[in-house]
């Protein structure tokens, strides 16, 4: 059982995705925000007086905030070039964080960043929220007991349209390479990834496409265009635990859909179906007692797979309990899984993800 004692929190990074959290960890005994940080003076002063966090609370430094002795455990909500900086300062401070997703901007911070945390260790959360929906939890039940036999393969796709022609969005830092690492692979093929470890297993090769369908944005600033080094479309295929395959596609210019992560299982004796957009549904395809072949179940998820990724990390902090939560290593390895997926992009090959090895190359160079 968590303890009554209060979780002094600092939230680094006051953008849109921090509302979340000023959202609901009210509802979570014993969290508590009590100090912010962001590079913005004005929006820090406007949200401390907002949330009643006093001005000696409120810092403009990442280090301050995550060595300051009122700070117990951070929450990280901000671009992905500082993904890795945080997360070694929360390791050098041993403070505990729940770190945005991707973990890192590339694979090599990621490694520097293994190093550290194995000699110095902490309570480690990364933001792969949607295995929290109600609906995956539950499948995530059913699959544990077998409902639908062994898993034989995997669809995941993540799709959203606010990247189309069609709305016509400026140039901002999800579109600049040195800021984000990728465009839709990082930002949504990593719950993807997530989703598919955390239902079937590891990853063992995979073979992808990139493709890049706008490749100049207007400048917000100076209204010249900007070239666009990020991907709006990644597709691959991949190889699993116990020889499950998996088609993943993700994409931001899917005109349609609005924030569509969706996952099917298929398994010897059924089949599931879980969709973010219906959180508290769950499609199922089984044969019954009195049925000869399967048929289509929609089920209302039962109230007790309503967890939230805020009361997994109270209770990491304080009771050091991780069964199921998206760890430090889920993160690590996550990173991993996106670096193979880039490599095969760039070379049209498989790559074996434990090694990073090239299994096959469709194109080989030939010198003279």
């Amino acid at each position: 059982m968590i303890r009554s004692k209060v979780v002094s929190v600092g939230l680094i990074g006051l953008g849109g995705m921090s509302n979340f959290y000023f959202g609901n960890i009210s509802q979570i005994n014993p969290l508590q925000v009590s100090a912010i940080c962001d590079t913005n003076q004005e929006l820090l002063n406007n949200i401390g007086q907002r949330e009643g966090i006093s001005q000696d609370k409120r810092f403009i430094h990442i280090e301050e905030i995550i060595a300051s002795p009122d700070v117990d455990a951070i929450i990280s909500v901000v671009p992905n070039n500082l993904h890795a900086k945080i997360l070694e300062l929360c390791i050098l401070h041993q403070k505990p964080i729940l770190a945005e997703k991707p973990f890192t901007l590339n694979f090599e911070e990621a490694k520097n960043l293994n190093k550290l945390y194995k000699r110095n260790p902490i309570p480690c959360m990364v933001g792969f929220i949607h295995r929290y929906t109600p609906s995956f939890q539950y499948a995530k039940k059913l699959i544990e007991e077998n409902i639908i036999g062994q898993i034989r393969y995997i669809d995941v796709r993540y799709q959203q349209s606010f990247g189309a022609p069609l709305f016509n969005v400026s140039y901002l830092w999800r579109f600049n390479k040195e800021v984000t690492g990728t465009g839709a692979l990082g930002d949504l093929g990593a719950h993807m990834i997530d989703s598919a470890r955390f239902f079937v297993g590891e990853f063992h090769s995979v073979s992808a496409l990139m493709e890049t369908f706008v490749d100049k944005r207007k400048d917000p600033i100076t209204g010249e265009p900007r070239h666009i080094d990020v991907d709006d479309f990644t597709s691959f295929h991949a190889v699993l635990g116990n020889g499950v395959v998996g088609n993943f596609v993700t994409t931001r210019n899917a005109i349609g859909s609005s924030n569509q992560h969706e996952v099917t299982l298929y398994g010897d004796f059924g089949t599931i179906h879980v969709n973010i957009e219906r959180p508290n549904e769950i499609d199922i395809y089984v044969r019954g007692e009195t049925e000869e072949i399967p048929v289509l179940k929609s089920e209302r998820v039962p109230e007790i797979y309503d967890k939230t990724i805020l009361g997994d990390f109270a209770e990491l902090i304080i009771n050091k309990q991780n069964q199921d939560m998206p760890i430090f290593e889920d993160g690590y390895k996550n990173q991993k899984v996106i670096d193979c997926i880039i490599t095969s992009a760039e070379k049209g090959c498989f790559v074996k993800v434990d090694s990073q090895e090239v299994l096959w190359e469709k194109v080989k160079s030939i010198s003279g």
